[in-house]
Formats: C-alpha cells, sequence, structure tokens
C-alpha cells in the first residue's frame, strides 16, 4: 500500500441487491442521431454528451431540463464530445478539427463558443469534468506525447499539474469545492487514483488487490468512484469515502463492474457486465444496497450519471440496434 495514505481499508461487504422498481422511463435522441450517448446530468436537469448520425460522425448535444435538444458543434469541427454542464446553462467538451487536432471547448448560454488548449504546445487537449463554477478539468498532451492534467478556472485561466509527482495524468472530475479525481502512472507504470486538494495537495490511493486504479467521480463531500483491476484482470467497481475508507462494488453476476458517477448524496450509479455479456444498470443506495435497472425491451442498460434530484441519466440500446439516450427519477 502507499505510504500517503494510512489506515486505507477496503471493505469487501456482501450487499443486498434487488431488482428495480416500476421507474418511468423516457428516452430521447438528437434529431437524425443513430447512437446517443449523455455524459452527465447537472443540477437542474440539463444533460450533455454525444451523438453520433447516419455517416458516424460525431456530434455534441444539450438537452434542456424542458426537453428541448440543441446539437453542439463548435465552428472548424469535425468531431465533437460534451463531457460538462452546468445550471446556468454552460458546456464544456472537445472537438477535433481538420487536421485531427483535439481542443477544448466552453459554450455559454448564448450559444457562443471559446475553444481552448491547455498550453500553448499542447498538441490534444480534453476537457473530461466540469463542477457548478465553471472549472474544468480533463488531461492534454505535449510533444513528446505525455500526458498532464489540468484544471481551468472560470475566468480562463489555466493550471497544470502531475498528480502526487506522477506521469501520464488523466483528471476525471472536479467538485464544487475544487478537489479533483482521476488517475496517473507512477514509477512502475501503475496506474494510480488521486485526489487533489484546491490548493494542489495530492493524495493517492489503491485497493489493495488493484493493480490497475481508475477513478472516474468526485462528489461535494469528498467521496470518489471508479473501477480497478485486480491481478486476474477482473474489473470491480469501487468507493472511497472522504476518510479514506474503500468499498468494493460488484453487483450479484457481474464479471466485469463500472462505477461511473456519484451523486451529492452519495448515490452511485454505473453499469455492469454478466457471464452471458449483457449489460446491465444499476444503482448504489448510500446503505450499500445495490439496485439492478433493466429497461424492459431493452438490449442493454447503461447508467452514467446522478445529480442532487437524483435524476439518472444513462443510454439504453433497444432491439433495433438503435441506442437512445435515458432518463428518470430513482428515488432512494
Amino acid at each position: 500500500m502507499i505510504a500517503a495514505i494510512s489506515l486505507l481499508a477496503l471493505c469487501a461487504l456482501s450487499f443486498a441487491q434487488s431488482e428495480a422498481p416500476g421507474f418511468d422511463f423516457h428516452f430521447f435522441e438528437p434529431a437524425g442521431a443513430v447512437q446517443t450517448y449523455p455524459s452527465v446530468i447537472d443540477s437542474a436537469g440539463q444533460m450533455a454528451g454525444f451523438y453520433t448520425d447516419a455517416s458516424s460522425a460525431f456530434h455534441g448535444f444539450l438537452r434542456t431540463k424542458g426537453g428541448q435538444i440543441l446539437s453542439l458543434d463548435p465552428p472548424g469541427s469535425t468531431f465533437t464530445v460534451a463531457r460538462g454542464s452546468t445550471p446556468v446553462g454552460e458546456v464544456s467538451g472537445y472537438y477535433e478539427d481538420a487536421a485531427n487536432n483535439l481542443h477544448g471547448f466552453v459554450r455559454d448560454s448564448g450559444g457562443n463558443y471559446l475553444s481552448f488548449d491547455a498550453t500553448s504546445s499542447s498538441i490534444v487537449t480534453q476537457p473530461l469534468g466540469m463542477n457548478v463554477h465553471g472549472q474544468i478539468v480533463g488531461l492534454y498532451v505535449d510533444t513528446s506525447g505525455a500526458a498532464h492534467g489540468f484544471v481551468r478556472n472560470a475566468d480562463g485561466t489555466i493550471v497544470s499539474f502531475d498528480a502526487c509527482g506522477g506521469t501520464n495524468t488523466i483528471a476525471t472530475s472536479i467538485n464544487s469545492t475544487g478537489q479533483i479525481t482521476g488517475y496517473f502512472s507512477d514509477a512502475g507504470n501503475v496506474e494510480r487514483g488521486f485526489v487533489r486538494s484546491a490548493l494542489g495537495a495530492c493524495k493517492k490511493f489503491d485497493p489493495p488487490d488493484s493493480v490497475h486504479t481508475l477513478a472516474t467521480s468526485i462528489n461535494d463531500g469528498g467521496d470518489v468512484v471508479g473501477t480497478y483491476l485486480d491481478a486476474a484482470q477482473v474489473q470491480h467497481g469501487f468507493l472511497r469515502k472522504r476518510g479514506g475508507s474503500l468499498f468494493t462494488i460488484d453487483p450479484t453476476g457481474s464479471v466485469s463492474t463500472v462505477v461511473a458517477n456519484i451523486g451529492p448524496d452519495g448515490i452511485a450509479v454505473g453499469y455492469f457486465f454478466d457471464s452471458t455479456n449483457s449489460q446491465h444498470g444499476f444503482v448504489r443506495k448510500t446503505d450499500g444496497t445495490l439496485v439492478q435497472v433493466d429497461v424492459p425491451g431493452a438490449r442493454e442498460t447503461e447508467l452514467v450519471a446522478i445529480n442532487k434530484l437524483d435524476q439518472v441519466a444513462g443510454n439504453v440500446v433497444q432491439l433495433t440496434g438503435i441506442t437512445e439516450g435515458l432518463v428518470f427519477h430513482f428515488a432512494p
């Protein structure tokens, strides 16, 4: 284990699991979409993500709380993915230009786009998360091919960092207090999870049987979720509480688990694959109970985000092969 974190304990508990009650599922897709993938649902109920059209081109989208869907394509883009949104209608993400370079973007509520690069020499800038204050985190790649983390403040200033003195930093999520989570590579090229404070202090962590740790989301309380691989290359989910204790998350029947997001109240969402390679969604309650979520009549269900209103976003593959956006309310 890691000297920087004392008393990390992984509590691999056998939590109860139940089938989902009768949720009121709502499906949506932008005009012309073939596959629709939400990335986030903010505290106002707005969703951002991306979709592909009949020509397999990628476009971003914003779905307002009223259900209106706006297609997002920054000027000069050939490929767009939206990754974050705020209650006031700002959207962030990344796009590819005609020269195949990836840039970050921010779109304000008036529809104006601002393109940015983490540094003047970065060849890739990829925002992955955004908080309620408009701070954006992600990764950029320098001319040597090394990845670094960055945080872009609402005033446009950008701070780059290498988590806990490591390399290849991927910053995936930032909460309202400025805490950042993600993962990095250590000297042995092993991926480790990290939490970085708003002042830059870094703590690294791993579940004890992890050989690769990928942190995906941090909530305002400092709780972190993500996935890890064990020595047998089996993928598990985890929850790291603010105090450092860790819990394994594996729904019954799972052979591979992804915990994608954790809400302000500690409810987490994700998806898993069973032994037949069928994909199911799940919600983890704060008491540890896991609720399996399968949309009736659908081929696959994937849950990726939850907000403070316990609205859950994801996608569902219908029997026709079309992937639609999904939203429903989870009542704890």
